[in-house]
Parts: structure tokens; C-alpha cells; sequence
């Protein structure tokens, strides 16, 4: 470039960019007029304003993608000052800080406002009839890599009862384990490693218990001091429009199960994260009023039907609404909790004790293993059907009721349609 373009007509770059970005060499960047180097875009326009009264208008995008090469050949964002030794790694890395223009309809990002309207043309996106509140949308983890990045918020997962890392296999029930844990193995650890593939849209669990500021070395109190002092006091880029895409927790020494961003307190984790998410609804339901972190977990539950979509256990009945249901659980099956499904009328009963009671009595069954005994022989079977095809083979007992198959080349009958087709096969092979 310098030897074969130097006086190169340069209008002839914006040729075909419809609006896009240009991609630029800042790795020896100086300026023409007084051969000042500068280290970045940012810098060399103040230079022109300050320096040379040039007409800089910084309230408008510069229009450029700045490259920067080291000298040890690994690539430098002049924005985050993190470094990539592969090139396709920078390149991934240095557009998400120009992804100015998103789709309204799924979200996604784009670096020009021709990229976005390439999107609308070409992809069908799923249209949503929900607005979230307050204007608020999903937007790329920004303000969760944030706050991993400059404070002592340690990620994680959780499995049945059990603290996983997200960076290796290790798992264990005491929280005081797993924050030893991730100040001994991870200390330094890659913050978009964080964000392990299954998560998706989620949010991601953190434990912010003893919060840090990564930055001053302050202790802080709770999840909102901390957003607030990165935003005010270390002008951290979080942005107020986006979600912060994780979920808080104090864990403590795991004994007790209290709410980082209230006073609640819980019997065990899921009920803790529960309510936790409530803290961070962002989209509501329009038919039944329940609440969603993602909006893909809202389109999702959109897509179950809410007319009686809940079912009573306890008898036929079906409700619009989980308190519909609840309330009639509460006022109906009071009583009678506990039902013989053995019986056609499925008869109902106060207490447990007085159906195994009824079991035992009306229809022989009792909890255990072989609970189903013969009563003509005493013979135990694990099973109802077990002890009707024992009756029926070796002792000939079986109701009138029950022998629905008719053979129609002969006057037998049996329980089944297995039966009857072993029999046919059997005796009746040429019909």
C-alpha cells in the first residue's frame, strides 16, 4: 500500500459498501499532516479536532473497522485491549462492538443498518404479539461479561443437588467448596467459556457471595451496588436497555437459602431460583399473566394451549389457570384425597391407612413385592394381570365380565386378544 497506493484515489473504497463498515490497517497509524503517530481511531479524531480545527463529527459513526497487529503477530482490539493470535478470532471479536442495529422481530444484531434490512428481506423471523416491559429486549451478553469480567461473581450449574463447574467435571454439594474451587483452578479464567453451550438464552447462575470489585478491590453488598459502581464509578460500558443476563444467588455456606435481591428465604435451591427469576421477567404472557426471563421462553409456553390446559389429579375436572385448579384442589379434595383405582366407581377415602385398608379387603393388594395372591392356592404375583392368568389357566376362575374374546370357531372365550389369537393358531389353524 504505501509503496503502489500512496496517491490512490481513496473514494474508490467506498465503491458497493452500501453502509457497511471499512475495514482498516492501524498498526503504524500517524497522522499525515504533522507525522504524530496515534494509538487509535478514537484518539487520531480528537487530534484532528483539537490539533488541526478539522470538522469532526463526533456524534455520527467514524464509518471504519480498525485492525492493529503487534508486534509478536497476535491481534489487538483497541477498544478491550484483549489480543487473538488467530486472525478469525480477532475478526468474530472486534464487529460485536459495532453491532449498532437489531432486528425488532428475534432480536439479532447487525453492524449496518444494510446488513439489517439484508436480514428482513431474506429470513422470516418469528413475529411475537408480546412487547417486553419498559421497551427493554434481549440483547448479546454485554453486560453479563461485564460484570464476570471485573468482579469476584463466580458462574455455575447446578445438577439434582450439586454446584458443577462450567469449566470442568468438578461437582460438590458445599458452596465453600465450590468457591475455593474457582479461586484455586480458575482464578483468571475466559469469560466467554462461561457461557457453556446447553445454557442457550438462559441466564447464567452466578454466586456472589463475598462480592469483590475486580477493579478498586472493594467489597460490595448486593447485585445492584455492584451494576451501579462499575457503571458510575469505573464507566463500564452496561448498558440500561439490555437485560444483565445472569442470575444472582448468595449461596453462603449452603444452610441456608436466602434471595440475593430481597429478603426471602427458601427451603432448598429450586424454590430459591424460582423466585429468583421473578426478580428478572422481562416478558409477560397476555392470556394467563405468567412471567419469562427470555423471549424464547415465552414463545415457547405461547405455544401450549391455555384454554383447561390444567387437569385435576384427583378427578376429571379442567381449569384456564393454575389458581383455578389450586383453588378447587383446596375446596373439592379436602376430604378424600387418597382414591381406589381398582374399583369402576373409583371410590375415595380420607386417609391412606383406611384405602390399603380397602385394598387389602376388597381386592387383595397389599404394598410389598408379590403384593397379588391367589385365593384358592395363596400363590403371590407381582402383578394384577399376573394373577388373573394364573386363575384362569390353572384353576379355571374367571369372571363372565372379563371374557371378552369369543372365539368363532368354537364356543371358548378369553381375557384377551392375545389368547384368542394363540388359540386360533393353535386349534383352528385351517381357519
Amino acid at each position: 500500500m504505501a509503496s503502489d497506493h500512496a496517491n490512490a484515489d481513496f473514494g474508490k473504497v467506498f465503491c458497493r459498501m452500501k453502509g457497511n463498515l471499512i475495514k482498516v490497517d492501524i498498526s503504524d497509524l500517524e497522522c499525515k499532516i504533522c507525522c504524530r503517530s496515534i494509538r487509535d481511531v478514537d484518539t487520531l479524531m480528537r487530534h484532528f479536532a483539537q490539533d488541526h480545527d478539522l470538522p469532526v463529527k463526533f456524534n455520527a459513526c467514524y464509518g471504519v473497522l480498525p485492525y492493529k497487529l503487534l508486534k509478536d503477530n497476535k491481534w489487538l482490539c483497541v477498544y478491550c485491549a484483549k489480543t487473538y493470535a488467530a486472525f478469525i478470532d480477532f475478526k468474530r471479536h472486534i464487529t460485536t462492538h459495532f453491532m449498532n442495529y437489531n432486528c425488532d422481530k428475534c432480536g439479532t444484531t447487525f453492524i449496518s443498518c444494510h446488513a439489517l434490512r439484508e436480514h428482513q428481506r431474506q429470513v422470516k423471523c418469528h413475529r411475537i404479539a408480546y412487547k417486553p416491559r419498559n421497551g427493554r429486549a434481549m440483547r448479546p451478553r454485554s453486560n453479563a461479561e461485564i460484570i464476570l469480567q471485573c468482579s469476584s461473581a463466580y458462574p455455575f450449574r447446578t445438577w439434582m443437588s450439586n454446584l458443577n463447574c462450567v469449566f470442568c467435571r468438578v461437582k460438590t454439594r458445599d458452596p465453600v467448596v465450590f468457591r475455593n474451587h474457582m479461586a484455586s483452578q480458575h482464578e483468571a479464567y475466559d469469560v466467554q467459556a462461561a457461557f457453556y453451550k446447553k445454557l442457550g438464552k438462559a441466564f447464567l447462575n452466578v454466586d456472589i457471595t463475598n462480592l469483590q470489585c475486580k477493579l478498586c478491590f472493594i467489597s460490595i453488598d448486593n447485585f445492584e451496588d455492584l451494576v451501579g459502581h462499575l457503571k458510575n464509578d469505573h464507566q463500564q460500558p452496561i448498558r440500561s436497555d439490555a437485560q444483565f443476563g445472569v442470575l444472582p444467588f448468595k449461596l453462603n455456606d449452603g444452610s441456608t437459602w436466602k434471595c440475593a435481591m430481597c429478603t426471602n428465604q427458601f427451603k432448598d435451591f429450586m424454590s430459591l431460583k424460582k423466585h429468583t427469576q421473578s426478580h428478572f421477567q422481562n416478558y409477560v404472557c397476555d392470556t394467563c399473566g405468567e412471567g419469562f426471563i427470555t423471549e424464547s421462553a415465552m414463545i415457547a409456553h405461547t405455544k401450549i394451549p391455555h384454554e383447561n390446559r390444567y387437569n385435576c389429579g384427583r378427578c376429571v375436572a379442567t381449569f384456564s389457570t393454575l389458581d383455578e385448579r389450586n383453588s378447587h384442589v383446596k375446596t373439592q379434595h379436602t376430604s378424600t384425597r387418597y382414591v381406589c383405582v381398582y374399583c369402576v366407581d373409583k371410590p375415595r377415602f380420607a386417609t391412606w391407612e383406611i384405602r390399603k385398608k380397602h385394598l387389602l379387603e376388597v381386592h387383595n393388594y397389599g404394598t410389598g413385592g408379590d403384593s397379588y395372591e391367589c385365593t384358592i392356592c395363596q400363590k403371590a404375583f407381582k402383578s394384577r394381570s399376573g394373577k388373573y392368568n394364573h386363575m384362569a389357566r390353572i384353576h379355571r376362575v374367571i369372571k363372565d365380565s372379563e371374557l371378552s374374546y369369543t372365539c368363532g370357531s368354537c364356543s371358548r372365550a378369553f381375557t384377551s386378544q392375545l389368547f384368542l389369537d394363540k388359540h386360533i393358531a393353535k386349534k383352528h389353524t385351517d381357519a
